[in-house]
């Protein structure tokens, strides 16, 4: 445990990049078992480093969020339509916990929410685009496209949040140095991934530019809330 606790986000990265090396080398044997050891690090590493008898309240949003991202993972190491379905139920729920965390650290005041604003503005201009460029594809999948649109609406609304969070001076740099680009990442590497399965799928190297992207996100993330949780 001391190991995890000291080195882990190394051992999340080494992780990663076999991953990622496999995954390039058209090599997917091992993809599930790699996957699926990826949150548990980050899992321990966050609650291994948090302060003891404090932040009760954050530590469960967060092992919550970061408990349902694993079964994400886990559900999305098959392809199927049915799996992908139930894996974007999975982290729909994940960031549902993490609004109410970034809630928790700052409140959203519509009079104060500059960054917010902005962030929604941003994201509704992504969405058109890529909704209007995908939906031939989504017009031949109607099981997975409401899904679709309510997850980019609960993540969009967790990127709000989390930088909503830089209004609160005492935080900003948390949410400057962590949760805007591991936010932002989390949305790079799901467009990748819509992208990836209903328009270019026989671009495998986008397997690794998702695992990176995605990868790259939740570890900043629980880099984030370690510093917050460790007081």
């Amino acid at each position: 445990m001391q190991l995890l606790k000291k080195y882990g986000i190394i051992i999340f990265w080494f992780i990663l990049a076999a991953d990622c090396f496999l995954l390039y080398q058209e090599q997917h044997e091992y993809h599930g078992y790699l996957k699926a050891a990826l949150m548990p690090v980050l899992i321990f590493y966050v609650f291994l480093n948090a302060r003891k008898n404090h932040y009760l309240t954050s530590k469960s949003l967060v092992f919550s969020a970061m408990l349902f991202s694993w079964i994400g993972d886990l559900l999305l190491i098959n392809n199927s339509n049915t799996f992908f379905l139930w894996g974007m139920i999975a982290f729909l729920i994940a960031h549902i916990f993490y609004i109410i965390f970034f809630r928790r650290l700052q409140p959203l005041n519509p009079l104060k929410a500059t960054e917010a604003t902005i962030a929604t503005v941003v994201l509704i201009a992504i969405y058109y685009q890529l909704f209007k460029f995908l939906k031939p594809e989504l017009a031949e999948a109607p099981s997975l496209r409401v899904p679709i649109y309510i997850y980019a609406v609960v993540i969009g609304i967790m990127a709000v949040m989390a930088t909503n969070v830089f209004s609160n001076k005492s935080r900003r740099s948390l949410s400057i140095n962590f949760f805007i680009p591991g936010v932002a990442l989390f949305i790079f590497s799901d467009i990748v991934l819509v992208l990836h399965k209903f328009k270019y799928t026989d671009t495998g190297f986008l397997e690794v530019v998702i695992m990176v992207s995605y990868g790259y996100a939740q570890c900043l993330l629980a880099q984030g809330f370690t510093k917050y949780l460790k007081g």
